[in-house]
């Protein structure tokens, strides 16, 4: 990443956030957990959260219809929307204490496991099925 030209691009540190602000109505969102920085374009949008925050807790809330509701209230642009980091802060949202958030967080990432594995089952079976 040293020999890499970085001057149109932010560097996402480990434990961040990186959205694209004219698509994280779709999804576009991603969280860094590698051990080494990354690069992102430079229209994107790049934050880390504070102590009292779960990040895996925040994921799956950026996941959810009431985070959809957010963008759609939020967000502002003519034929393109966007939903700046400014508008990301305006969001509210129920915080229970940090603990309880990392257990929330931990449940959640269990339940996409196994959907995802259930997923996997389902198309072997559908491929030996109607092989």
């Amino acid at each position: 990443m040293r020999e890499a030209d970085k001057t149109m691009y932010y560097i996402v540190s480990p434990n961040s956030f990186a959205y694209n602000p004219a698509r994280i109505n779709v999804g576009s969102i991603g969280y860094q957990n590698l051990d080494k920085s990354v690069i992102v374009s430079s229209l994107y949008e790049v934050f880390k959260t504070t102590a009292d925050v779960d990040d895996r807790f925040l994921w799956h809330w950026f996941k959810s219809a009431a985070f959809q509701k957010m963008i759609e209230k939020y967000q502002e642009g003519g034929v393109r929307l966007y939903f700046y980091y400014d508008k990301l802060c305006m969001c509210s949202i129920a915080l229970p204490s940090i603990e309880e958030q990392h257990k929330i967080g931990k449940h959640l990432d269990m339940l996409d496991n196994l959907i995802t594995l259930h997923q996997r089952i389902y198309n072997i079976t559908n491929k030996i099925i109607y092989k």
